[in-house]
């Protein structure tokens, strides 16, 4: 499956336009019963693969990769993709859930998070979206899966019948798990969420609209998780962008100058 709309970051397709039509693209796929595999990649996404093949693999194969994070973001528009923004998790479930109406109601799947965590965020998404029905929530453990036990929760799945599985395990986990287990639901759309469903549940706060807008969300979320998010965020991401931006940025004056040259008389 390929990527649409793409922008290329680091060997890694991006969907490279706006959040509208992301979402537009996301609910074709649903619609229309083709179904799909959604990742939502920030700058952590990115470091993992420069040392992990598979994600890289199952990141490449995915229907549609979205920005999740400015860092990621404002890399894509100085690679050229000048409408691109960023698309986190979160809004992209709120947006789908949203989406739902009386004729065309939203069947959704849970793959992963925790009782305490899921629980209070499927309630509060059909709150404010009624059309949204959550027929099947389960918690894989976090270990390798039998073969008995992949085959219950594939079958399971099956029958519930979900037009949308959001599988909340982190990277890389999740997308390989999609990967394997995307053709066991006829038409699905399987999104890759991480820890999405914790600011539905109102375990963590998102940052302030202006923090967003600045690029500076990473601050908040490491001050609410400093023991996780700090050595991630210090020794793995960051060094990933010094690694990646030296790149993106000759690709960019390469282009201004066949660009140039092209309109030279």
């Amino acid at each position: 499956m390929a990527n649409n709309r793409g922008v290329t970051i680091d060997g890694i397709p991006l969907h490279g336009g706006t959040r509208a039509e992301a979402l537009s693209h996301c609910l074709h796929l649903i619609r229309s019963g083709s179904g799909g595999r959604v990742a939502t990649a920030n700058l952590d996404f990115f470091a993992i693969a420069r040392r992990d093949a598979q994600l890289r693999m199952d990141l490449e194969q995915s229907s549609l990769v979205t920005i999740d994070g400015a860092p990621i973001a404002w890399l894509a528009r100085l690679c050229g993709a000048a409408s691109a923004q960023r698309y986190a998790g979160v809004d992209l479930v709120a947006d789908l859930c949203s989406s739902a109406t009386a004729t065309q109601p939203l069947r959704a799947a849970i793959l992963g998070s925790t009782p305490d965590v899921a629980g209070p965020a499927t309630r509060s998404l059909t709150a404010v979206a009624p059309h949204v029905e959550f027929v099947f929530v389960e918690h894989p453990p976090f270990r390798p899966l039998t073969e008995d036990e992949v085959t219950s929760y594939k079958a399971r799945l099956s029958d519930a019948r979900p037009h949308v599985v959001f599988v909340a395990l982190g990277c890389p986990r999740q997308e390989r798990l999609i990967a394997e287990w995307s053709d066991s639901v006829v038409g699905a759309l399987w999104i890759g969420i991480g820890g999405t469903l914790d600011f539905f549940a109102g375990k963590k706060r998102r940052a302030p609209g202006w923090a967003q807008q600045a690029g500076l969300e990473w601050v908040v979320r490491m001050g609410q998780d400093p023991r996780r998010l700090a050595r991630r965020y210090l020794l793995r991401d960051i060094p990933a962008l010094v690694a990646i931006a030296p790149g993106v940025v000759r690709s960019r004056f390469t282009r201004m100058k066949q660009l140039s040259n092209q309109s030279a008389p």
